[in-house]
């Protein structure tokens, strides 16, 4: 059976599910829902399979047959049987030909056309999802996707990559979220690599951008991300989300490194984030929007890295202002530079309290290796002699026991 976004809506609200509280459920964008069940956007297999566990927890049942009920079972039979995370990509791979067999049923779209939708489905669901899950979920994509770049046609060739481009990138980021900094690199470079591959400048600067802002979660040195970023600025950046994360990953590089020009990538940054359209900025959720928050996020990191704490004040306060409650980590990450602009002003006992009152506060869920390396950054900013403090080393144990 096909399922549409008709059917999505019938069945969320026969689970009395109200549109935003699906959202929270299955950590995909309200808009993007949205879009789906108008039927503005597809259905996929990864908003399928998010519906139906959302519904399941409330009793309900969403069959849907076919390759996605199979796909399912394996993975759980799988994990019932203690096979860890990696044993589930060979047995999706052995279950190929059951999407294969569904796709050329439907006979719909191509195949890129398909991976095009699942790309924008996991950028929707990268905030909020457990990484576990979209980790098992993307390996097991990303075997799919590699007998469908082995075995397509030339005219698909590049759009394939392209995809593997963003699946990649994506699973890197999702590494990092689990502090496995090795994997994430690793994942990184087969990203940038795959993209060039594809000869797509709009991948090519996507990947670079997201490895280049996720470098300080990854131990990626500043000089390296430099040159990451420098291999895509000669070129003209478009107002879109990924020249914006692009400017805003390398303005936070050049302010590690104490280097001036930071101020100067911001204010381009910023002219930048005027000019992108209006879809793009009113998409809060999805690694592939950039509201206005974002650009506060960078000018908070900024300013924190170059001890204005002045400017990073109201930077935060923009951001704190901007943030929903659906985003609890990106707000506990400007909360802990406003811990660290603390310290910096000479507050050390209360900064680094706060900083670890921000911890506390987290949930376990949310608090991925990016959270860690924020709070790092306030112990890192309390001189030698006050190490020794008790609100020191209180943070440096919550850091430590977790």
């Amino acid at each position: 059976m096909l399922i549409d976004g008709q059917t999505l809506r019938a069945e969320r609200a026969k689970a009395g599910i109200s549109m935003r509280g699906m959202a929270h459920r299955t950590g995909i964008s309200y808009s993007h829902l949205s879009n789906v069940e108008r039927g503005d956007r597809a259905a996929t297999a990864t908003v399928v399979k998010a519906y139906q566990r959302a519904l399941a927890d409330k009793g309900h049942v969403l069959d849907v047959g076919g390759e996605d009920v199979q796909r399912r079972e394996v993975l759980e039979l799988l994990r019932d049987a203690g096979v860890g995370l990696l044993g589930a990509v060979p047995a999706l791979a052995a279950v190929e030909s059951i999407r294969t067999g569904l796709h050329d049923a439907v006979g719909r779209r191509s195949r890129a056309e398909w991976w095009r939708q699942a790309i924008a489905d996991y950028g929707a669901s990268h905030y909020l999802a457990p990484p576990a899950q979209m980790l098992r979920d993307l390996l097991a994509d990303a075997a799919v996707l590699e007998k469908h770049v082995a075995d397509g046609a030339d005219a698909d060739r590049r759009d394939l990559l392209r995809s593997a481009g963003y699946l990649a990138g994506v699973t890197a980021l999702a590494w990092s979220n689990m502090g496995e900094r090795r994997q994430s690199r690793r994942w990184w470079h087969t990203a940038i690599d795959a993209a060039d591959q594809s000869g797509d400048p709009a991948a090519q600067v996507w990947v670079r951008a997201w490895a280049v802002t996720n470098g300080p979660n990854v131990g990626r040195r500043p000089g390296e991300a430099l040159t990451l970023a420098q291999e895509r600025l000669g070129e003209h950046l478009a107002p879109n989300s990924a020249s914006c994360v692009l400017l805003g990953g390398l303005a936070q590089t050049q302010a590690d490194l104490g280097d001036p020009v930071a101020l100067t990538t911001l204010r381009h940054l910023a002219d930048l984030t005027e000019r992108v359209p209006s879809e793009v900025a009113a998409d809060r959720g999805s690694l592939f929007g950039w509201p206005e928050v974002r650009l506060r996020y960078a000018e908070s990191y900024v300013y924190t890295a170059r001890r204005d704490t002045t400017a990073a004040y109201a930077a935060q306060d923009r951001a704190l202002s901007l943030y929903d409650t659906d985003l609890p980590r990106d707000r506990a990450k400007i909360m802990l530079h406003r811990a660290r602009c603390l310290v910096i002003d000479g507050d050390i006992t209360g900064g680094t309290a706060y900083a670890t009152s921000v911890l506390d506060d987290l949930d376990a869920t949310v608090r991925f290796e990016s959270v860690n390396v924020a709070a790092k950054a306030v112990i890192a900013a309390v001189p030698p002699r006050a190490r020794k403090l008790a609100a020191v080393t209180a943070l440096h144990h919550r850091l430590t026991v977790g």
